[in-house]
Parts: C-alpha cells; structure tokens; sequence
C-alpha cells in the first residue's frame, strides 16, 4: 500500500502532501487556495550529465521523443490531447533531470497526469520519428553554436568539467547526436524504468492529491522498485584545461571566467548564494556598477552559481567589445579581491539577504513554480523544502559563513586559484591577457 504523510500548514505551504507508492515513486502535492489551475510533472533523475560516454545528447534527444507517440497515442493525440481543454504540455532536460509537464484547469488533472504517465513509459520510439526528430536537435545545437552567449555556455561547461559529463552540451555534439540510434533510446527508457533512477510525481495548485495518487499508481506500474527519495552525490572528474577559446565571425568578445564551487548539498550554499549576489547579482551588485554603470566597458556583465549533486561553478559572464575586454576583466577581478580580502560589508549581507529572501517569495508566486520546487527538492534533498525554511536558512548567514564562501569557493581571479576561461572572440584577438 502507499505511504503518506502530510505538512502542517504553514503561510507559504497551505497543505504539501507526500505518498511513496510501493514502486518506490513519491507523489507530491500541494495544493494553493484560490487557483483554479494546476501544474503537474513527472521527474526522472536522469540528465545529461548522465548520458554514456561518446552519447552526449541522448537524454535530451529521448525528452523530444516521446512526443512522437506512444504504444496507445499517436503523436497528433499526444500534441491535441491538452490543447484542446486549454492546456499546456512540455519538458525539459537539464544536466541532472528530465521533467515532463503540463498546467490545466483542475477539472482536467486526471487527463494530463495519465498523459505524462504515458509519455514517460510508452514512447514508442520509432526509427522514422528518430530520423525526423534527430534532424531537428541537430539544428538547435548548430543554432547554439552561430550564437556567441549560448556557445559560451557550452564552452565554459567544458573548459570546467573537461571530459566528465558534465563537461558536455545538454544537447549534445553534431558527432555526438548524429550516430544515436532506437537502440541507445530504448537503453535510455529502460533505464530511466529501472528503479535505479529516481521518479518523482509533483504537483501545485488545484490538486486533489488521492486522485494524483490513482493516476500514478496506474500510469506508472511498470516502473520497477526502487528509491526515489534522492539522487547520488557523484563527484567530478579532474580538470585537463583551464582555457578554451573559440575564434569567430563576430564583432564581441563574450567569456566566462569561472571555478569549481560548493555544491548543492554543501552547507557553504547558501553564503555562496549571497556573495554571488552582493558580486553580480543585479544591477546594484559591484560588479554591474563598477564595470558598466561607472565605466561602460561591458553591456552585458554578471556572476552566477550553480549549484550541483556533488559539484557546483561559481562564475562571472562579460559580454564587451575587443577594445575593452581586457579592462573589463581587469576591473572584475579588482573587485573580486577587494571582496575576498575584506568581506562584506555589513550593508551588502542586509541588502543580499533581502534581495534573496524577496526573490524566493516571488519565484514561488505560481503553481508551476511550486511543482518544480517540489521535484527539484525531492531529488536533492529527499524532502520538500518549505519556503519558511529556506528563508530561516538565508537569514541565519552570518559574517564568519560569508569569509568561509569567499575564501573555499570563490578566491582571487588566476589561474593558478583554480580558475578557468571560457571565450569566444573576434578572429585574430588575443585572448592570453584575459586570465594568468
């Protein structure tokens, strides 16, 4: 029989349910007074950084198949069968996850929750769909390659990662994609089905939690046991480059400098969280001031976190002209020692608490933004994380928290620190000033 349980209600979480069905698979709910919607995911801890070696690509190229049919649905039915009630149905892969979803009104969860159930287990999986399908994924990675922003983030993966999955494209490579077969797709199902993986059910909104549970104890029986109570915590590969640069047709230089950094379970997040948005974190963070209010030397300037199972990048994007590169960078990494040497200031930490705290309140404003916190937290933490937490979490950073981040996960910009470059650049332009 399925095991439930069930929050007390709190001010952000009037009601989060959880039912762990036999097969190991957790159903979560919440559901949010006055909607009228819900959305509604199926979550695979299966990404891209868990594709085979030489088949970079593989999830993201199954996340688009599936909605080619299904033993008991034909591609159009899968297309019509939320269009026409006014929904919506998608996915997406990311390096850790695949997630099919939908939002409808809440008269219709029973429909979209047996449709996703269905996609995830009964993708037909055809060879004339894959030779279609695959052409249309070869397109989107030539797309990333002509436009400079995306290829820098592809870049910078692998300049970090080097030749650990997480190193490569979400999408794949054209060398990658190309060669992918019904075979390695029908490994990928089987797999995703195993029990080794976990899968998680989540939904937000207008939801009737029992009649969630029917439809997952139904759709996703041939789902084998296992735990789904959260992912594995593997840990990355050794670094073999510390620069990549790409010369282009192209008028910008656009790079990313960037560090491995504390993970997603690592206590040290959360401070991490803040310096990065006391550093680059909007437009009144040093970085966004000092280098293109004050000076103008970039149009396009921030850092970033990402937070990962067992990995984690802390980084800062500059997109400039040739001319100002150099400076540009110069100035981001005055700043950055400025801030490593002498903390931050007690103003900065208010203004980064509050400007996380605000943003974690806003974010979770909507039932799809709920859903995706329940399956991103269930994979993580074996939990939901409730937004009271999260925000008892961020205030209770303290000054001796906020030196540790900057010293272990951060530090001064150089090479030797650990740091990497990622570019791409106008043809001919030397790049070796931007990182020693």
């Amino acid at each position: 029989m399925p095991t439930s349980r069930k929050t007390a209600p709190t001010l952000d979480a009037p009601e989060v349910r959880s039912t762990t069905l036999p097969n190991g698979v957790v159903v979560l709910s919440e559901r949010m007074p006055g909607q009228r919607s819900l959305s509604v995911g199926v979550w695979l801890g299966l990404g891209s950084r868990h594709d085979p070696a030489g088949k970079a690509g593989m999830a993201h190229l199954y996340e688009h198949m599936v909605f080619k049919g299904t033993r008991k649905r034909s591609a159009l039915r899968v297309s019509r069968e939320l269009e026409e009630v006014g929904g919506h149905l998608n996915a997406f892969t990311s390096r850790e996850q695949t997630c099919f979803y939908a939002k409808v009104l809440d008269r219709d969860q029973g429909r979209a929750a047996d449709l996703l159930c269905d996609i995830v287990t009964g993708a037909k999986l055809g060879r004339k769909d894959l030779d279609l399908e695959k052409q249309v994924v070869l397109e989107e990675i030539r797309g990333c390659d002509d436009d400079p922003e995306e290829l820098v983030g592809d870049l910078f993966a692998q300049a970090l990662w080097s030749r650990n999955p997480l190193g490569e494209p979400i999408a794949g490579t054209l060398e990658s994609v190309a060669p992918l077969s019904v075979g390695d797709l029908e490994a990928h199902k089987a797999r995703s089905l195993s029990g080794d993986i976990p899968v998680v059910v989540a939904a937000a909104g207008a939801v009737d939690h029992d009649a969630l549970v029917e439809s997952a104890l139904r759709g996703l029986e041939a789902r084998a046991w296992g735990d789904s109570s959260r992912q594995s915590d593997p840990k990355p590969g050794r670094r073999s480059t510390r620069r990549l640069v790409v010369e282009k047709d192209v008028s910008q230089v656009n790079l990313i400098l960037s560090r491995r950094s504390a993970s997603a379970r690592d206590p040290r997040r959360h401070a991490v969280g803040l310096v990065n948005l006391a550093l680059g974190g909007g437009m009144a963070s040093r970085l966004n001031q000092e280098i293109r209010e004050k000076r103008g030397l970039a149009y396009s300037v921030y850092s970033f976190a990402d937070l990962l199972l067992g990995a984690g990048a802390f980084g800062i994007s500059l997109g400039t002209e040739p001319k100002q590169a150099a400076r540009a960078v110069s100035v981001a990494r005055t700043e950055v020692a400025k801030m490593v040497r002498s903390g931050m200031t007690a103003k900065e930490l208010r203004f980064a608490k509050d400007h996380a705290s605000g943003a974690a309140v806003l974010a979770l404003e909507s039932p799809g933004a709920r859903m995706q916190h329940l399956g991103k937290c269930q994979l993580l933490y074996g939990r939901p994380v409730a937004l009271d937490e999260i925000l008892a979490t961020v205030s209770a950073v303290d000054s001796d928290q906020i030196e540790e981040a900057l010293e272990q996960d951060v530090g001064e910009i150089s090479e030797s620190n650990g740091w990497t470059l990622a570019a791409v650049v106008p043809e001919g332009f030397d790049a070796s000033r931007l990182l020693d």
